[in-house]
């Protein structure tokens, strides 16, 4: 009896260790299943994040194709972004619609040249894009025009939009230049300065302007006199051109002389000169005094900024070359580039600038006047006729010799700008010619402005 007690308990341990075992293996197998289940929901989420955001990029990278496409329109077509060309049509009543909805304050879109086209409520894209999966759109705000590109996956179920917005910038600064500008020059030799007729408002004639200081050397003789005062059997800016010898003109009757400074020789020692004439001339108005009167890190960091600006719009735009030997061939050409095909009449010389004696050249013309920016040294001794206006950078800048420049002659530091029988003519035909908008008006993104987003 004893024995079959102890049987019996034996029997139940091992039918409750069974249980025991089976109910674990049961719990194994469900968190099992519920790992797997969860692995492979988040297998599938991951899919899709993963699938969108491909689809994502893609949208992104053909609205960017498009955002391009209607970039580069606008450069190529500038005239657009004064609104005024044919094709523009009012957003009015469609400012919740795209494109006209892509900022407040919209007003114009353009359906027939930037692949827009407006129908009643609706607006759509024409088949004039070469693009696949891009729509590019203009969008007139303000003064300013947004350009837009809206991009979708190739399954159509991705979209995106980049827009970023462009000014109207000119490459000269607004107003009157003056013939001879720099913080301070020495006006030696035998020189003739024919002023600009209204460079202190109309009517006030201005030859130089300098913040510091007027010095004549010893010996010196030069003079100022106004355009018809400037002759050689009858007034020479009436009755010479772009290949005749100016240099046989001289001034009948004087505005000031080396014995007697005149009303045109204007001395501004106060902050109204502008701390870097270079930068002046290109828009960027910076309060003096200018260096060496006291120099600024945050002034100069700007003039550098402008430098760098006016350089990059050169390169892409003008021509950048190594030194003036590149200037000395024929008058309508630089390095075999025709002057009327530059897109802005803009040289940026990166070396010196030299024209020793015996040298003949011949810069721009009348018709297609040159900016020309020289970032080393200056010297001109021989023969040399530079229309539109000469720029250097540095305090070495001296004219001489048989040098006419027909426009202004601009120096960024104190320097002896003029030392010989130099004439400096203010020739209102070149600053005209300058001021053509095909020559020195671009269009320029507007810093911060680029944006994306998804319309509703």
């Amino acid at each position: 009896m004893f024995k079959v007690n102890i049987m019996h308990k034996s029997k139940l341990e091992n039918n409750q260790q069974g249980a025991a075992t089976l109910l674990v293996t049961v719990m194994l197998l469900i968190g099992v299943t519920l790992i797997a289940l969860f692995a492979t929901r988040v297998g599938i989420l991951d899919q899709r994040i993963s699938g969108n955001e491909v689809r994502h990029k893609e949208a992104f990278a053909n609205a960017e194709a498009g955002l391009e496409q209607a970039a580069s329109f606008l450069r190529a077509n500038p005239s657009l972004h004064d609104g005024a060309t044919a094709g523009w049509i009012p957003c009015a009543g469609l400012t919740s619609v795209f494109p006209c909805s892509v900022a407040v304050g919209a007003s114009l879109v353009n359906p027939t040249l930037v692949y827009a086209t407006v129908a009643a409520s609706t607006i759509t894209s024409s088949v004039n894009s070469v693009l696949v999966n891009s729509k590019s759109y203009l969008v007139k705000i303000g003064d300013n025009t947004t350009a837009v590109g809206l991009g979708n996956s190739a399954d159509g179920t991705g979209e995106a939009v980049a827009q970023i917005e462009y000014a109207k910038t000119s490459l000269l600064t607004p107003g009157e230049i003056p013939p001879l500008m720099s913080p301070s020059v020495d006006l030696g030799g035998n020189f003739t300065i024919v002023p600009n007729p209204n460079g202190g408002g109309p009517g006030v004639a201005v030859s130089v302007w300098v913040h510091s200081s007027v010095t004549s050397g010893g010996g010196a003789s030069w003079q100022t006199c106004n355009h018809g005062e400037f002759e050689a059997a009858g007034i020479c800016m009436d009755t010479l051109d772009d290949t005749d010898a100016w240099k046989v003109c001289g001034c009948t009757e004087n505005l000031s002389d080396s014995g007697n400074i005149g009303d045109d020789i204007v001395i501004n020692p106060s902050a109204d000169f502008p701390y870097s004439p270079f930068a002046f001339i290109f828009g960027v108005d910076i309060p003096g005094p200018p260096p060496p009167g006291g120099a600024d890190s945050d002034k100069d960091d700007l003039v550098a900024e402008t430098k760098l600006e006016i350089k990059a719009r050169a390169k892409a735009k003008g021509k950048v070359v190594d030194d003036c030997s590149a200037l000395a061939g024929p008058p309508t050409t630089i390095n075999g580039v025709l002057l009327t095909d530059l897109k802005i009449p803009l040289i940026w010389v990166e070396g010196d600038c030299s024209f020793p004696t015996g040298s003949t050249v011949i810069l721009g013309s009348r018709d297609t006047p040159l900016i020309i920016v020289v970032e080393g040294d200056v010297h001109a001794n021989g023969t040399l006729d530079v229309w539109g206006i000469l720029i250097g950078l540095t305090a070495d800048f001296s004219l001489n010799g048989n040098v006419v420049v027909h426009g202004s002659a601009i120096s960024d530091l104190p320097s002896n700008l003029t030392n010989g029988g130099y004439a400096q003519v203010y020739d209102e035909d070149v600053f005209a010619a300058l001021a053509d908008d095909t020559l020195t008006t671009d269009i320029a993104k507007v810093k911060y402005s680029w944006r994306d987003f998804t319309p509703n």
